[in-house]
């Protein structure tokens, strides 16, 4: 089965799908009650500088106010936010040269230009960098940094040496540039036009800045379904289906605009059958709220998602194939191995990751486990450390935190188990009711639509979605009726006639 992208656009959500061999491989979600601001580039204000921190507050015109820590400017990655993880050893290193203290280079009042790496969380700010970075197609432009460096995931030798080559052919004093794995094959005339569109995004970004007084956003990034075609675009991927017309002018204006001889071949979805439902992403979101994950062969994994830990388990369950017990062990952990992989990238599991394999005495059988799912690896976009598996079929790793994962995108912490589980979020909730009332009428003509939920619910719904609501009821000459329920929150029902 082919390789594609999937965008559903409805209201105030947009869900991207990167399907794989027929799979859901990856997903992403973006609200406008919860935009997104990671990327984004802004004129702050240095608020309260904290030695003892070595970090700064930095006010960039939100509720609340950013942070900046030189260990984090120096030690960390800049350049996570990219949905393929690209980063480069020379930004490293450049950043490990710098050792000024915070209260030397920062002061109280000071106008800062600033980029988002990190959402702000729980209680926290979002975390900022005074390094601007800003991806392209194929090419990371640094605003700030004048050096030349290519993706880590571009590993061979000869292919390294040539982007090398090009991208200092092309380069301009004064910024730097690093080749994106997407880079790849491409010729130094792509390099050269994808450049030409960062530099004048640039240009716009140090005009604004010169003009604003502050704090005040910059430079915004580009919706969701123009980064995920950015991104995502490839000679294996290069099929896409959106089922809004909007967004298909715009993606299709922007590859016309951006990249007039890319590959890609968009489509607009017009089925009856909602884009989502007819291509198995509901059920695969659904499943994400469950711990249990079950494997064709009967056999099962067990997700525990904690707040900087996640655990999984792997269990024979019903699965007995094999000529003798290793064996049979061995065929589960392979099969789990590969799922396991399949459901970091899909629930974009974060920071340490400790995977429990059923234990295999023979060391052989062990490292061939270790080596299925280190490839099955080669996939993520993100970066992960794996450590060896040990002798109780323990493995350990850490994966790039380029976002929340989508269980916490999804989901709030459980009120009636003091933040033990998790329960949908009343906006979850409030979308499924409105797609579910869209697809009613999609179907079938109704004169009255009838939504029976928690009043919590009705009450969201007709606060933030009103407005979206009236359109439907105008559009299908429909009369919606809300009928408050004492149910628990998750559980609604939608009756028409």
């Amino acid at each position: 089965m082919e390789n594609q992208i999937l965008i559903n656009v409805t209201f105030n959500e947009t869900r991207v799908a990167v399907m794989e061999n027929g799979s859901v491989a990856e997903l992403y979600i973006e609200r406008k009650s919860t935009p997104r601001i990671v990327g984004n580039i802004y004129k702050g204000k240095v608020g309260k500088v904290v030695p003892g921190m070595q970090a700064a507050f930095i006010d960039i015109g939100m509720d609340k106010s950013g942070f900046i820590s030189v260990e984090d400017v120096q030690e960390e990655t800049l350049y996570e936010y990219f949905l393929d993880g690209s980063g480069d050893d020379a930004a490293q290193d450049f950043k490990k040269q710098q050792n000024n203290l915070i209260q030397d280079i920062l002061r109280e009042g000071q106008h800062l230009l600033v980029q988002v790496l990190k959402e702000s969380v729980g209680g926290k700010g979002a975390k900022l960098s005074s390094y601007v970075a800003i991806p392209g197609k194929y090419l990371v432009l640094l605003g700030t940094i004048d050096i030349v460096g290519i993706s880590r995931k571009i590993e061979d030798i000869e292919e390294r040496e040539r982007l090398t080559e090009s991208i200092n052919k092309i380069k301009p004093e004064g910024v730097g540039l690093i080749a994106r794995t997407a880079s790849t094959g491409i010729t130094e005339e792509e390099l050269e036009y994808d450049l030409k569109e960062l530099l004048s995004i640039w240009k716009r970004i140090k005009n604004g800045n010169e003009q604003s007084k502050g704090p005040s956003l910059i430079y915004e990034e580009p919706k969701l379904y123009l980064k995920a075609v950015r991104d995502f675009v490839s000679n294996e991927m290069n099929k896409i289906l959106v089922d809004s017309e909007e967004a298909y002018k715009e993606i299709t204006d922007y590859l016309q605009l951006n990249f007039p001889d890319s590959i890609a071949d968009v489509e607009l979805y017009t089925d009856s059958a909602p884009l989502f439902t007819k291509f198995g992403v509901e059920n695969e979101i659904k499943k994400i709220f469950k711990k249990k994950v079950w494997l064709k062969s009967g056999g099962h994994i067990i997700i525990e998602e904690a707040e900087g830990l996640t655990v999984v388990d792997v269990n024979t369950g019903r699965y007995q194939s094999g000529k003798d017990q290793e064996e049979t062990i061995y065929n589960i952990n392979v099969e789990a191995a590969l799922e396991i992989v399949r459901q970091v990238r899909l629930r974009n599991l974060v920071g340490i990751v400790v995977i429990d394999f059923i234990d295999i005495k023979n060391r052989q059988l062990r490292e061939a486990v270790y080596e299925q799912f280190v490839e099955a690896l080669k996939n993520d976009r993100a970066r992960s450390v794996v450590h060896e598996m040990s002798s109780f079929g323990v493995i350990q790793m850490t994966r790039q935190r380029l976002r929340e994962s989508i269980l916490k995108e999804l989901a709030e912490p459980c009120f009636a188990c003091d933040g033990i589980g998790y329960l949908k979020s009343i906006d979850t909730i409030s979308y499924e009711i409105i797609r579910d009332i869209k697809k009613r009428l999609d179907k079938a003509a109704s004169n009255k639509i009838t939504v029976v939920a928690n009043s919590v619910v009705i009450k969201r719904l007709l606060e933030s979605e009103q407005h979206n609501l009236d359109q439907l009821v105008e559009q299908f000459s429909v009369d919606i009726e809300y009928k408050s329920s004492e149910e628990r929150i998750e559980k609604y029902r939608i009756t028409s006639n």
